[in-house]
């Protein structure tokens, strides 16, 4: 049993006589240890420590008289309301978003009445321009020159007016191409990426051919656009990239840029999520792929490229299934049996990788397939909560080398309604023939277009990726068909390093930002800070930190409205493309207004599908790469309850009810609920109520939430009549800002131009102090964002390509009223005691504890983003780059752990270290006070101040303290008090801070560390008499990143791109002959490496053994990551100030009797690292650098494995005992430490199975393998995308339903190029 007293150590009197006894004969140590330190000693240590930091906190931040100075400039308190404030929020995201929608409207508009083209006869139209000179000429985003059109003129055509035939897959005439040059600018509001915002460029994939007439035509008449894409940047210069996706495949781009390639140029738009949402919306679908015997070889090759690319079309907002069948159906990933997954990125994958190992045999059972894929897909018409799904798309695509039978039986029973008294055929059918020799073509030509689907026979790897897509066409016909509505759909967030067209820009532009250890990185700003510390002065100075920015898409279909005027023999509904914008997560951010929100409340964005488009602790990036699944986390993954669940993934009632109501476009509130708010990277811990209020967001998929502490949370601090008239009066707005140590939020918007690429400012303080000087000399007038601007109307008989918006003037700008004049307020109440860079000590209540503690500098961040410091001069100490990464004030985990302090122990000083700090003597601590404004009975928090003392000045004091307050029974035991308090040798003394780490220890190497890592015997004490509550914390956006050691010889780097090159070619050339080959229906079997098996039969063991000992030996790291989820345990103090010191005693032993009782270990592995120990690799004889290496087996598996049950068997078998030295801890007062005084007398000891790590844990979930324990998601509620269709009664005269390739497509230019890109991509994935 644990002893647990509080005060002193009052004993019955009946055991007085047997516990003096066992004091003199059993623990002779026990009396020495507390004449150090007995409860009522260490009490008063902790009372004088705490009275002095909090004396010197006061004294040196001016947290009085900044109070005061708030009451005198006129601020007051007003109460808000969560539901009005998030209808604020809402109005001004409103706003934003509609103008991002119609500028894609607009595109659209005129994309539809640009498109008319009489007749389709692309060399008339070549001939109209009488500058291309009969040349087919535009601006490519990938092989246009840079410059003028007078450095690179435009040819003269070989034979005049003329047209080439080279091209052997059209066999028809093709014109000779002219690349316009083009010249560009680095743009600071396009990233700095060279730009030319006067035209656009036109970006065609590696799968489609330029000089196609299709494609001609569309490139020609899009052009028309680009009138269309600069009058919406005009009118709305907060838009970034504007595009216009082809349905024939090519892709334009505003502004006109260059597109840089980093390898093989494999984008489409087609391929995009922003394209597939607006074309298809939200679809449900089955893939089946035929494994049966006649699939081998080439064909399931094929088959499975096709599977894999059909996958590729799915997004977020789709439900697909893949089973594999012969005479059986079964479903590649066991867990996914039964059931459509969401086509999130994970599952996708999962699926793909499955795909790869799936067994060929049996014969194909098409009437069980099919069977069991409209059953499925019932269930889901039937079963699943569809609301607004009665335009969810439902499909089958078939993908086989031939259908043996008839299955007309099987269509009838399941494809066949008459319920409205019109035929309906709820699935469509989409049909894939695979091979040159095939049979049975007419059957399954049938089966696609009586089902409302498409047919494509597709004979080699080159034609995949083209076919593949041409069911989106199909998809979107009810929707052409109808020609009136058009659905804006948004996109799920990505980052804009995933952006293809300017991934390898921002790429080049990072390149020292992205050059870093392996380690794991955690929010961006981490990553910036972490880049800033690295770099020296000049590198900071001579580049902006970038930093990656989230993105979502707004798009729309673009429709041929056309169509039947150029063909009247049959109803026409061809698809001309989507219209696309994308748009920075930012501006969401923006249109918050956090300041109004204030510290630790926050707001929120949740998609359709109840994942996380916007959030402060939402992980986009991974040492600077997007995390593959990041746009698919939950809600409900987020937001921790603290509910006492100590398992993962159990769902919270109130979070699941939040989510749903989110989801569901609904309106409400939810209040007083208990969350876990983790800081610091989630090493640190505290639990906060919070209200939550929820709001949809009209025009768009998304919900508005915002999160609000009940008390401080439903105040803010307000202008008043006071300060506005002095104001008006005329302050001069740049005497606040003196000097250079000052800096504003750099992501707020205090006041900006419209056109902010017209002005470039290098800092937000430089663009601050622009438009202070700006305003005191001109004595103009604050221009507030609700200011309106002036109405547009075009002159009379131009076209209006803004669709009715007006241009924004280029001097325009706009500043927010509330933030501008809450800055003046501020930087007024802190002026006489920060306004200066230097710290001048001329009051003696502050140099006092300046000098005795040789404190460095002093510094305060505002509530209205306001952040100054000054530097002692005395202490001769500069940080100079506290600004660069302390400049977030509310957003900063210091200001908002200060808070929180504030409201559990008001006034009181917040002490920091780093982590795992080291052992410098000199490691600054940084102390941190909340300083609130009262009025009319309420307060709020306006600021927090601190500054910043050597770690060794607070040991002295400590110890100075413990000398002074020393036991009596020590000194009359020692004679001298300098043997006592915490310099003796027989008690150790910590100071922990409020989660459990190390602040002051008699180790320095201490410092930063988890207690349960320095002590553990110690800190499992600590829980056990309350000191500290165990809190779980589960992160579900980990990632476990595994390095590789691999060695090879030296030589091997010179010639791995030689063996590169070799080895390319020879697969090239084995392709062209198997294709060849399995033309005559021949299969190899058994030649599979035998080139290989005799190539070192003619050197000896011996031979070898000394060509290996010569060759130089080079060793390089493999590194791959992979999500997965991880656990912390965590401390929380659960102490308050006025409680006595609670003991822990040595008890009798405390027997476990069996370790798997204890919750901490029940779902975690045994602790990795981030990075875990690297792999030895054996190496292979005559593999190079970068080729496939395997691991080093050990053949004694099976005796380790032996042994390891005979210990495991032992140790369970003896029980364990727990024993701890003894231990004080009492709470110092005024501050977020503890003091903990523990025996030293007495042996560590070690707590066994009941060990205390904060450090991560990767969680087990034993047979359960990643994505399948996330499947628990896949049935929560969703909300179908909106304005699609699924069917149109005008369909049913629609006669193209397929086509069948041409047997020489694989002999044309255009698909060579493509067979190249497919050989290199799988050579390189053997290789790597």
């Amino acid at each position: 049993m644990v002893h647990i007293r509080k005060g002193g150590w009052r004993t019955p009197l009946l055991l007085l006589g047997a516990l003096v006894v066992c004091q003199q004969v059993v623990l002779p140590s026990e009396a020495a240890w507390l004449d150090q330190a007995s409860p009522d000693v260490v009490k008063q240590w902790a009372e004088r420590l705490g009275k002095t930091l909090s004396d010197m906190g006061r004294k040196v931040t001016r947290v009085n008289d900044i109070k005061k100075m708030y009451k005198q400039i006129g601020a007051t308190i007003k109460k808000r309301d969560g539901d009005t404030l998030i209808k604020e929020i809402r109005q001004d995201i409103e706003e934003m978003v509609q103008q991002k929608m119609d500028a894609v409207k607009c595109i659209m508009e005129w994309a539809e009445e640009e498109s008319y083209v009489p007749h389709v006869r692309w060399e008339d139209l070549l001939r109209e321009e009488d500058e291309d000179g009969g040349m087919f000429a535009y601006r490519s985003a990938k092989f246009s020159p840079l410059g003028t059109a007078e450095d690179y003129p435009q040819p003269t055509p070989e034979p005049p007016l003329n047209y080439t035939t080279g091209i052997a897959h059209y066999r028809k005439k093709v014109p000779p191409v002219y690349y316009q040059p083009i010249e560009l600018e680095p743009d600071p509001h396009f990233f700095n990426i060279p730009v030319n915002t006067s035209f656009s460029t036109v970006h065609v994939p590696t799968n489609v051919f330029d000089r196609a007439p299709e494609v001609i035509e569309a490139i020609q008449w899009s052009r028309k656009i680009d009138p269309v894409f600069e009058a919406n940047f005009a009118a709305d210069p907060t838009l970034t990239w504007q595009y216009f996706g082809s349905a024939k495949g090519f892709m334009r781009t505003y502004p006109g840029m260059k597109w840089k390639s980093d390898g093989v140029d494999l984008y489409d738009c087609r391929m995009q999520p922003w394209y597939i949402s607006a074309v298809t919306c939200s679809k449900e679908v089955v893939i089946l792929v035929d494994t049966s015997g006649s699939m081998t070889g080439m064909r399931f090759s094929i088959a499975r490229l096709v599977a894999h690319s059909l996958l590729d079309t799915f997004t977020s907002n789709d439900f697909v299934s893949v089973l594999a069948f012969s005479d059986t159906v079964k479903t590649p990933i066991e867990c996914f049996e039964n059931m459509l997954v969401q086509a999130t990125k994970e599952n996708v994958q999962a699926l793909k990788e499955a795909l790869d190992n799936v067994t060929i045999e049996g014969y194909g059972n098409f009437t069980i397939a099919f069977s069991a894929a409209f059953e499925l897909l019932e269930s889901y018409r039937d079963g699943r909560d569809r609301e607004g799904c009665d335009s969810c798309n439902q499909a089958i695509m078939l993908i086989t080398d031939g259908v043996p039978s008839n299955l007309t039986e099987v269509f009838e029973t399941y494809n066949r309604f008459n319920e409205t008294g019109e035929m309906q055929i709820p699935v469509r059918v989409f049909t894939y023939l695979l091979g040159k020799e095939v049979t049975n073509v007419r059957e399954i030509q049938w089966m696609a277009c009586l089902n409302r689907g498409w047919y494509t026979h597709m004979q080699s790897l080159e034609e995949v990726r083209e076919e593949a897509l041409r069911y989106l066409n199909v998809i979107a016909r009810p929707m052409v068909l109808q020609g009136d509505q058009h659905p804006v759909v948004w996109s799920h967030a990505y980052v804009d390093f995933q952006d293809r067209k300017v991934s390898q820009w921002l790429k080049d532009l990072m390149g020292q930002h992205m050059d870093r250890e392996n380690e794991l990185a955690y929010t961006q700003a981490e990553e910036d800070r972490r880049f800033v510390i690295k770099s020296d002065d000049e590198s900071i100075k001579s580049r902006k930190v970038q930093q990656f920015q989230l993105l979502t898409s707004v798009s729309i279909p673009v429709f041929d409205k056309h169509g039947n005027l150029r063909d009247n023999a049959s109803v026409s509904a061809e698809l001309l493309g989507v219209a696309g914008v994308d748009v920075p997560i930012k501006l969401f951010h923006e249109r918050t207004r956090p300041y109004k929100i204030g510290v630790n409340g926050y707001a929120f964005l949740v998609t359709n599908n109840g994942y996380i488009l916007m959030h402060p602790e939402l992980k986009a990036v991974v040492q600077g790469f997007a995390r593959d699944n990041f746009n698919s986390v939950d809600l409900t993954e987020i937001e921790m309850v603290d509910d006492g669940t100590v398992e993962p993934r159990e769902k919270n009632n109130d979070t699941l009810l939040l989510r749903n109501s989110m989801v569901a476009h609904e309106e409400g509130n939810l209040l007083d609920i208990k969350i876990k708010v983790a800081l610091d990277d989630q090493r640190r811990l505290t639990v906060e109520t919070r209200d939550f209020f929820y709001s949809p967001v009209s025009g768009t998929p998304f919900s508005l939430g915002v999160s609000l502490p009940p008390n401080y949370g439903t105040f803010s601090i307000e202008i008043g009549d006071k300060f506005r008239k002095m104001e008006k009066a005329g302050i001069t707005s740049a005497n606040y800002f003196h000097g250079n140590n000052w800096r504003v939020h750099p992501d707020w918007v205090y006041c900006r131009y419209a056109h902010d690429n017209i002005k470039n400012f290098t800092t937000p303080e430089e663009r601050m102090m622009h438009f202070f000087k700006k305003k005191d000399k001109e004595e103009d007038k604050w221009k507030w964002i609700s200011d309106p601007i002036a109405p547009f109307s075009p002159e009379w008989g131009e076209p209006d390509y803004s669709c009715g918006r007006g241009p924004i003037p280029e001097d325009h700008y706009y500043c927010d009223e509330e933030l501008i004049l809450g800055l003046l307020l501020e930087a007024k109440a802190v002026n006489n005691w920060y306004g200066t860079d230097n710290w001048d000590l001329r009051d003696k209540n502050e140099r006092e504890p300046v000098e005795y503690f040789n404190i460095s500098m002093r510094f305060i961040a505002t509530h209205t983003g306001l952040t100054r410091w000054q530097h002692a001069a005395e202490t001769g100490a500069i940080e100079s780059h506290f600004g660069d990464f302390n400049n977030r004030a509310i957003d900063e985990d210091w200001y908002k752990a200060t808070v929180l302090l504030h409201e559990e122990s008001p006034d009181s000083l917040l002490l920091n270290v780093p982590f795992e700090a080291g052992s410098d003597p000199d490691l600054a601590v940084t102390a941190f006070t909340a300083i609130y404004h009262q009025d009319g009975g309420h307060e709020v928090p306006a600021a927090v101040a601190g500054f910043k003392l050597p770690i060794h000045k607070l040991h002295q004091h400590l110890y100075a303290i413990t000398e002074n307050l020393a036991s009596p029974s020590c000194v009359n035991r020692t004679g001298s008090t300098e043997l006592c308090g915490c310099a003796s040798e027989e008690i150790t003394c910590y100071l922990l801070d409020t989660n459990g780490y190390v602040v002051v220890s008699d180790e320095y190497n201490d410092t930063g560390r988890f207690f349960g890592d320095v002590a553990p015997d110690a800190m499992v004490a600590l829980k056990k008499i309350g000191a500290y509550r165990q809190m779980v914390l589960y992160d579900y956006q980990a990632t476990c990143i595994n390095q590789t050691i691999v060695t090879s010889g030296a030589a091997e780097i010179f010639l791995a791109p030689v063996r590169w090159v070799q080895g390319l070619l020879s697969y090239m050339v084995g392709q062209f002959l198997q294709i060849a080959v399995n033309n005559y229906m021949w299969t190899p079997v058994e030649a599979q490496n035998t080139f290989y098996e005799d190539y070192d039969e003619d050197l000896s063991q011996e031979e070898k053994a000394e060509e290996d000992e010569r060759r130089p030996v080079y060793t390089y790291a493999k590194v791959d990551s992979k999500p997965c989820d991880k656990m912390r345990l965590l401390a929380l103090l659960n102490m308050t100030a006025k409680e006595e010191p609670l003991v822990y005693e040595d008890p009798k032993p405390e027997i476990l009797l069996n370790s798997t009782d204890l919750v901490d270990l029940d779902y975690a592995e045994a602790p990795q690292n981030d990075q875990p120990e690297p792999k030895e690799v054996e190496e292979i004889d005559g593999v190079g650098e970068g080729e496939v290496k395997y691991e080093t087996e050990n053949t004694d598996t099976e005796n380790n494995e032996e042994e390891e049950e005979e210990a495991t068997e032992e140790a369970t078998e003896a029980p364990f005992v727990f024993q701890s030295r003894s231990v004080i801890a009492k709470r110092v007062p005024n501050t977020n430490l503890l003091l903990v005084v523990v025996d030293n007398l007495s042996p560590e000891m070690d707590p066994g199975p009941e060990r205390w790590s904060a450090s991560p844990e990767v969680v087990d979930y034993q047979n359960q393998s990643f994505p399948c324990y996330k499947l628990q998601y896949n049935d929560l509620r969703r909300r179908p995308l909106e304005g699609c269709l699924s069917s149109h009664k005008l369909e049913s005269e629609i006669d193209k339903c397929g086509r069948a390739t041409p047997s020489g497509a694989s002999l044309g230019l255009g698909l060579l190029a493509i067979s190249l890109v497919i050989s290199m991509l799988r050579v390189e994935s053997l290789l790597f």
